[in-house]
C-alpha cells in the first residue's frame, strides 16, 4: 500500500506527488470530465482549476436504482473524507464518484432488493435489451423499466407519500436510456444537496485522457503481467489469498466489438478478440485505439491506474475486496510512474427502523443469532419460547429415563454384566423418541407462533437479508421514504477523526434515531 489510511503525513506526501503531475492544463482536462451535483460543487471545482488541489474518489458499477446500499456508503465516505482532508491539508479536496459504466455484468446491474411495507423481501429486475455482453454505457433500458419503477414505489407503499421527491429521483430510469446513464443520473439527483462530482468511465473526456495508459498497457502487457504475478506471489507467500486472478497472456484491456465487451489476449506477437474473431498486429491495435478510444476500456487491475492518470486522486474509498487488490497492483501504478492513492475503507452502517428494533428486542435476537441459518434460528427461538410447562415436562422425562434405565442397569448387571450394553441401547432409543417428540412439538410451535412466522422474517429481511449484511443486499430507497433526511443524517453520523498522532478513521459519530438509526456493521467484500 502507498500509505496507511490513518497516517496524515502519507496523505501529504501523496498530495505533493499529485501536485507535480497536475498542472493547470491537467486540472482543466480533469474538470471537463466531471459533473458537479450542486452549485457548491461547481464553485469548488472552479477553485480547484485555478488554485490546484486533489480528489477523493470512489466508484461502483451501475446497479438498478443505485443497487445495494453500500454504494451510498461509499459516496458518503468520500464526501466526509474530502471535507476532513481539505480542512487538514489546507487545499481544495473534492469528492468524485466514478460510475463504472463499462462493466458488462448485466445480471449484477439489472436488479435491486427491497423490503416492502409488509416486511417481505422483493426482487425488482429489468430485462436485457441485447443478448451480447455490452457495457452498461451501451445497454439500453426497455419499456419494462417503467413498470419496475412503479413496483418500487408500490413496495414503499404509504411511505412514498412522505417522500414524493423519490419519484423524481428515480425518474432517470426511462426506456431508451442506457443503464449507466440512469444510474449516474440517479446518483446525481440523490446527492444534489452535497458538493459531489460525478464522472462516467465512458465519458469522451475520460477516454481521451486515459489513452496513454491503455496504449502503454498493450505495448508492455507481458512486462506488466510479470510484475503483477511477482507481487501476487509475494502476497501468497506472506499468507494472503490473491484478491484477483492474474490471467495468462492477456492484456488488462477490454475491446468493445461486434460481440460485446471482451478481454484482449496475446497471440503470435499480436492481439486477438476471440469472441469477435478479430486479430490485430501491435501497430494495428495502437492505431485502432487512437482512432476509437471509446472502443477500449481497462480491466479491474488497470482501472485504478486510469483513474489516477486522469484525476488527481489523493485517496480511493473502497470496500474490503477493492482495498485488497490495491496491494496487488502497486507495481502496475509504478510502471506508469504513479504513486498509488491511499486506499481508505468505506464507512459501514446498518439502518434499523424502530419497529424492527422493537421486534428484534421482543424476540431476543441480536447479531449472533441473525448470522445463523434461517431454519436454525427459527428452531432456536421455538425452543426458547416453548411454554415452561412443556419444556419442564420434556426435561423431567429425560431425567426420569436416564435415572430409570440407570437403575435397571445396576440391577441387571448382577445377573450378567453384558446386559449393560443392551439396556443402554434401549435407553438411547427411548431418548431418541423423546427428541423426535420434542422436534414435532417445536415444529408445531413454530407454525403457530406469530413471532417466528411473521416477526422473525421481518427482522431478518431488514437486518440480514438473504443471510448477508443489509448494506450488501438492500436498496436505500425504502429507507429514504421513511426518513427523507437520511443521507444528511448518515453523513453526520460518520466522522473522520485525526488525533494527535495524525491517525484517522472512519467512525460512527452517533446513532441516527427514529424511524431509522445507524449502527456499526461488519463489512463484506465489494
Amino acid at each position: 500500500f502507498a500509505g496507511h489510511p490513518g497516517d496524515l503525513p502519507g496523505f501529504r506526501a501523496k498530495l505533493a506527488e499529485v501536485g507535480r503531475r497536475f498542472g493547470r492544463a491537467e486540472r482543466e482536462t480533469a474538470a471537463a470530465a466531471v459533473r458537479p451535483t450542486s452549485p457548491g460543487a461547481a464553485a469548488r471545482l472552479a477553485r480547484f482549476v485555478e488554485e490546484g488541489g486533489a480528489m477523493v474518489t470512489t466508484g461502483q458499477q451501475a446497479g438498478l436504482f443505485t443497487g445495494p446500499m453500500y454504494t451510498i456508503h461509499k459516496v458518503l465516505t468520500a464526501i466526509r473524507l474530502a471535507e476532513a482532508l481539505q480542512q487538514r491539508l489546507g487545499t481544495v479536496v473534492l469528492p468524485l464518484f466514478w460510475a463504472a459504466s463499462e462493466d458488462h455484468d448485466f445480471a449484477e446491474a439489472s436488479h435491486a432488493w427491497v423490503v416492502d411495507g409488509g416486511g417481505k423481501l422483493r426482487r425488482l429486475a429489468v430485462r436485457a435489451t441485447d443478448a451480447r455482453p455490452l457495457p452498461m454505457s451501451e445497454m439500453r433500458l426497455g419499456e419494462d423499466v417503467e413498470s419496475v419503477s412503479d413496483e418500487l414505489l408500490q413496495a414503499i407503499g404509504p411511505l412514498a407519500g412522505t417522500a414524493v421527491h423519490l419519484r423524481d429521483v428515480i425518474g432517470a430510469y426511462q426506456p431508451g436510456r442506457t443503464v449507466a446513464e440512469a444510474f449516474r443520473g440517479t446518483v446525481e439527483r440523490l446527492f444534489s444537496s452535497f458538493d459531489l462530482l460525478v464522472t462516467d468511465a465512458a465519458d469522451p473526456h475520460v477516454k481521451r485522457a486515459s489513452l496513454p495508459v491503455l496504449l502503454g498497457e498493450v505495448e508492455r502487457a507481458a512486462e506488466h503481467e510479470r510484475l503483477v504475478r511477482e507481487r501476487t506471489a509475494e502476497l501468497e507467500a506472506a499468507g494472503y489469498a490473491a484478491p484477483v486472478t492474474v490471467m495468462e497472456d492477456a492484456a488488462n484491456v477490454f475491446f468493445h466489438g461486434p460481440a460485446g465487451r471482451e478481454r484482449l489476449a496475446r497471440l503470435g506477437g499480436g492481439w486477438i478478440a476471440r469472441q469477435a474473431r478479430m486479430r490485430f498486429s501491435p501497430d494495428a491495435i495502437a492505431e485502432r485505439m487512437r482512432a476509437e478510444p471509446g472502443a477500449f476500456s481497462p480491466n479491474v487491475f488497470l482501472r485504478p491506474v486510469v483513474e489516477s492518470a486522469v484525476f488527481p486522486t489523493l485517496a480511493y474509498v473502497g470496500g474490503p475486496a477493492e482495498t485488497a487488490y490495491f496491494a496487488q497492483i502497486g507495481p502496475l501504478f509504478q510502471a506508469f510512474g504513479i504513486i498509488p492513492p491511499i486506499a481508505f475503507p468505506r464507512f459501514s452502517a446498518r439502518l434499523v427502523p424502530d419497529a424492527v428494533a422493537a421486534k428484534a428486542a421482543e424476540l431476543g435476537v441480536g447479531d449472533a443469532e441473525l448470522r445463523l441459518p434461517e431454519h436454525e434460528l427459527a428452531s432456536l427461538l421455538a425452543r426458547r419460547r416453548l411454554p415452561a410447562e412443556v419444556a419442564g415436562r420434556l426435561r423431567a422425562l429425560r431425567v426420569a429415563l436416564v435415572q430409570g434405565f440407570g437403575d435397571v442397569m445396576d440391577a441387571a448387571s448382577g445377573i450378567d454384566p453384558n446386559l449393560e450394553g443392551a439396556v443402554g441401547a434401549r435407553r438411547n432409543r427411548a431418548l431418541l423418541e423423546v427428541a423426535q417428540a420434542e422436534a414435532r412439538i417445536l415444529s408445531h410451535a413454530k407454525k403457530h407462533d406469530r413471532g417466528i412466522t411473521h416477526d422473525l422474517p421481518l427482522v431478518r429481511n431488514h437486518l440480514m437479508p438473504r443471510g448477508a449484511p443489509q448494506e450488501r443486499v438492500l436498496n436505500v430507497f425504502p429507507y429514504l421514504a421513511m426518513r427523507p433526511t437520511l443521507l444528511r443524517d448518515l453523513a453526520a453520523a460518520m466522522e473522520v477523526r485525526f488525533d494527535a498522532g495524525d491517525e484517522a478513521q472512519a467512525a460512527p459519530g452517533g446513532a441516527v434515531h427514529a424511524p431509522a438509526r445507524a449502527q456499526p456493521a461488519g463489512t463484506a467484500p465489494d
